[in-house]
């Protein structure tokens, strides 16, 4: 396979000394080895400059010989057709003498018709050359081989020491320019030559630029405003003041006369840039596209305005590669086309030598056949993997095995390689050679074991006999443990590292990390198969990925995809989808959101970012949408809201409220939980029920929440229940772990752990790695993100000692640090503590913040009551009464919910059964707490 290893570094401008990069000698004198070229760039050994002179006389004189050749070539084709039909109707004239077969000889015929059609062949032979001319004119951009590429140095970056280079490669990269290209450049020429601006600058190229169809769709993908971008660009150029006039007062006057306009050097050096842009990417013209990001970094004030558009060079970059992508496909498909002709349409090479391999066409699939007529998809930016594969397979390996999750795309590096071979740009040993996929499945369904080895014989003798087959198996785990039971019977897999040791046969697998290591590794076929990981894909890579798979999704269904949904989604999935790998994931979200937009918003609209947002929170339950106003004002009054629940603990909810803040515009480092908060206080004064309160508030809803009882997990063995535990053999499932289990089914939720100082240290240390990398490995070997939860543990730690300071009045901030200090580190390591991002001490409850606790519950009471149609009033003082007889120093509020139950709740509904309560009527708390019903209106 000829890959292009190009240097992707920059290419090296210089200016000549002689001219000062304008390409004309002083006094006869040319550029030394540039023969007055002027500016340039040295790239791959060659030199590369823009060697067209650029005038309005240029200009005019271009597009009046364009005119005339135009003219000139539908005069040829109108003349051409005229002699057709001269011709056919002629021949309709004679058509009434089908018996006479010479009747039709108009060769032999002398008539006018026949005259004006030996006249249009002189026309058709005309256009012949012209088409043939043109092309021969058409400079294409002459990639270097292979062997080339490996012979290029390193030139000099000065003038003196390029003298001493005996021979220089020249480009003049005008002649490398498309139609559509030249004339944005000729467009931005006439913009600069009309507004008096003496040269031709950036701003100018980029305006016309924008008119063309291409760039503007690039802009399109991009989501970008047309209008408020070529707004923008007005703007700049109304207010744009020349070089020359910033320095002569004449000129700035209006009093001087302007130089002839010229093309500036940064103009110069974007066009180099641009033909070595299409350079690397193999094109054969410069197309208008290649001419937008040169513009952007040779322009800061451009660079800017499209910053101000959410455009940056990265998103140009992919958009870019995302046009050249679909120009691929359309292209491999006319390749596919011609060299399917090539390719067999059987079992059978070029050469017809290979013999029938019935059994192994009955169990396996084609690929090369598939990639001959297209059916498989395009490989992208897995050359390094491909690379692999091929050296492995030129140095002697007879298996290969790709190891990697999946949805990785380990299916799609064979297809791309079946595609390969389909081209014949793959090494000699897989020339000529069909690929084809074993259906493992269907080779041991259905079959003893004795009948499944008797099969995988026979097809690896077929193999070994046809000669030209690669056998590709997928999950090559399933072929693993299948043996006939009998004394010295195989297992499969030993049937095939057998056939791969005598080399009878070439072999590429593929399997999973995990199947890998349990089943593959330390075995036999492990041994005899090169290993070739195949890593997810991330970023820019996974984004071009899927770049290739929108076309085919627009076209289904109807709808469109900005650039940004398509960004969005790989971000999004890579961040909070962690039991699927990219690119699958992310296509599959693609997909359920053109559906639902073909549905929601009809054909032909536009998928946005924050479409993609939407679906990922819907399946995530993660709120990552944009804020609206109401949510914004919701998190704003954060604490009002959590109060209507909670009493007091003002420091605690403050700096709740504070995180949930920061999380929500995620401000906060991503690497961690959403916030970890240690509750400090004896028991009943509130740590639970704030947890309980945020996870509704928040998360809006209490089951969000996730509640560990750390005194449970006091033992070693408690790990296995946090965590897991593995397989065993390799064949049992393993113990799921109730926090990494809850955690991975609700990656958005609040983990309570009530009374954490008690669990063992090993448990302890597992949190250290949780506060820390927002991470865990689980039993199964799955990573469990922890980035989107909150963390509260609570801790009875130091409760009578906090009660006693406040007792005597010491200062909160004292009362932590001495917790801290001096009870606290007896039973946390210190470093797990510095990982809270809060340790915060609630304070005891007083009688009146007992009483405010009382009407919240009884205002609970009141809600469930509403529901059956009846009223609660509670007198204060009875609310007193009830809020002193609940109240106990030692156990806060808990007592407090008790006697509600008894003195309130109970009694009500024993008046419901008895019937002495009923709908419309009202239940009364007196000044003395006594429960009495108020009897409502008859109807």
């Amino acid at each position: 396979m000829q890959q292009q290893k190009q240097q992707q570094s920059s290419a090296k401008f210089i200016t000549c000394p002689v001219c000062s990069g304008t390409g004309k000698g002083r006094r006869g004198l040319t550029c030394g080895n540039c023969a007055g070229m002027g500016l340039g760039a040295f790239y791959q050994a060659r030199f590369f400059y823009w060697g067209l002179k650029l005038g309005k006389a240029v200009i005019k004189l271009n597009h009046l010989r364009q005119g005339f050749h135009l003219v000139l070539n539908l005069a040829a084709y109108t003349i051409g057709l005229i002699g057709l039909l001269a011709l056919a109707w002629w021949i309709w004239q004679v058509s009434g003498f089908p018996g006479e077969l010479g009747a039709f000889a108009f060769w032999r015929v002398k008539n006018a018709l026949i005259l004006t059609f030996w006249i249009s062949l002189l026309a058709d032979m005309f256009i012949f050359y012209r088409l043939s001319e043109e092309e021969a004119l058409k400079q294409k951009i002459r990639q270097l081989k292979y062997e080339e590429q490996r012979k290029q140095y390193q030139l000099p970056n000065n003038w003196d020491e390029l003298k001493k280079v005996k021979y220089i490669d020249k480009v003049d990269v005008s002649r490398g320019f498309s139609y559509g290209a030249m004339k944005i450049i000729e467009q931005g020429f006439i913009l600069a030559d009309k507004s008096k601006h003496g040269k031709m600058e950036v701003m100018h190229l980029f305006f016309s630029l924008l008119q063309d169809k291409e760039a503007a769709a690039v802009f399109f993908r991009l989501n970008v405003n047309s209008s408020k971008l070529i707004d923008k660009i007005k703007n700049q150029l109304i207010n744009f003041t020349p070089v020359s006039q910033q320095f002569d007062p004449a000129l700035r006057e209006g009093r001087g006369q302007l130089d002839k306009t010229e093309l500036s050097s940064s103009v110069k050096e974007i066009l180099v840039d641009a033909y070595l842009d299409a350079y690397r990417a193999g094109q054969k013209k410069v197309k208008a596209i290649n001419l937008i990001l040169p513009c952007m970094i040779r322009d800061k004030n451009i660079a800017e305005i499209l910053y101000d558009l959410e455009v940056d060079q990265n998103k140009i970059t992919n958009v870019i590669e995302w046009f050249r992508i679909n120009e691929r496909l359309i292209e491999n498909y006319r390749i596919y086309k011609k060299m399917a002709r090539f390719k067999p349409g059987s079992n059978m090479d070029r050469a017809y030598t290979a013999v029938a391999t019935p059994v192994l066409n009955h169990f396996t699939y084609d690929l090369t056949q598939a990639a001959k007529w297209g059916r498989l998809g395009l490989c992208l930016k897995r050359d390094k993997e491909i690379e692999n594969i091929f050296q492995a397979m030129e140095s002697g390996q007879a298996g290969v095995i790709l190891v990697g999750h999946s949805g990785v795309g380990k299916n799609t590096i064979i297809g791309g390689i079946a595609q390969l071979m389909v081209k014949e740009d793959v090494p000699k040993i897989l020339k000529d050679k069909r690929l084809v996929e074993l259906d493992a499945a269907r080779l041991i369904s259905g079959a003893a074991p004795a009948q499944a080895e008797k099969r995988m014989l026979v097809m690896i003798d077929e193999v070994a006999r046809a000669g030209n087959i690669i056998l590709y198996i997928e999950n090559i785990e399933n072929i693993i443990g299948i043996t006939a039971g009998e004394e010295q019977s195989l297992d499969l897999s030993e049937v095939l590292v057998g056939a791969l040791d005598r080399k009878n046969l070439y072999c590429l697998a593929s399997a999973t990390n995990q199947n890998y290591f349990k089943y593959i590794e330390d075995k036999p076929l492990g041994k005899a198969m090169f290993k070739v990981q195949v890593k997810e894909p991330v970023g820019d890579q996974a984004i071009q990925i899927i770049e290739s798979k929108i076309g085919a999704l627009e076209q289904k269904y109807k709808v469109y995809f900005s650039y940004n949904a398509i960004a969005q989604a790989v971000k999004l999935t890579a961040k909070y989808i962690h039991d699927k790998y990219l690119p699958v994931k992310a296509i599959n979200i693609i997909e359920s959101i053109a559906v639902k937009v073909s549905k929601v918003k009809g054909e032909n609209s536009m998928v946005t970012k924050e479409d993609i947002a939407g679906i990922v929170s819907d399946i995530t339950r993660i709120p990552i949408t944009k804020i609206t106003e109401t949510e914004s004002q919701d998190l704003l009054n954060l604490e009002d809201r959590i109060h209507q629940r909670m009493v007091n603990q003002e420091e605690a909810v403050n700096m709740i409220a504070s995180s949930l803040r920061r999380a929500r515009i995620q401000l906060r480092e991503g690497k961690r939980p959403i916030a970890n908060f240690l509750f400090l206080g004896p028991t009943g004064v509130g740590k639970t029920e704030l947890a309980k309160t945020v996870a509704e508030v928040y998360f809006s809803k209490e089951d969000y929440m996730i509640r560990l009882d750390m005194s449970e997990y006091q033992h070693p063995d408690s790990v296995k229940k946090m965590i897991g535990s593995p397989a065993i053999n390799g064949r049992a499932s393993g113990v799921l772990g109730y926090l990494t289990e809850a955690a991975r089914k609700s990656p958005f939720s609040l983990i309570l752990l009530d009374e954490f100082e008690k669990a063992h240290p090993d448990i302890l240390n597992l949190f250290l790695q949780i506060m820390d990398d927002g991470r865990l490995t689980d039993g199964q070997g799955r990573t469990i993100d922890f980035t989107n939860c909150i963390i509260i543990a609570t801790s009875n730690v130091g409760a009578i000692y906090i009660q006693e300071q406040i007792v005597s009045g010491t200062n909160i901030e004292q009362i932590k640090q001495a917790l801290i200090n001096e009870h606290l580190n007896k039973v946390i390591r210190p470093e797990l503590i510095n990982r809270f991002d809060g340790v915060i001490v609630f304070k005891p409850l007083s009688m009146e913040n007992v009483a405010e606790i009382t009407k919240l519950m009884l205002n609970k009471i009141k809600k469930m009551l509403e529901a059956k149609g009846i009223g609660l009033r509670a007198e204060e003082e009875g609310v007193r009464k009830l809020a002193k007889q609940g109240f106990n120093p030692k156990f806060g509020a808990r007592p407090l919910r008790r006697l509600l139950q008894e003195r309130v709740e109970n009694i009500i509904a024993n008046k419901i059964l008895a019937g002495e309560l009923s709908r419309r009527d009202t239940v009364v708390i007196n000044n003395n707490a006594d429960v009495l019903v108020e009897k409502g209106k008859k109807l």
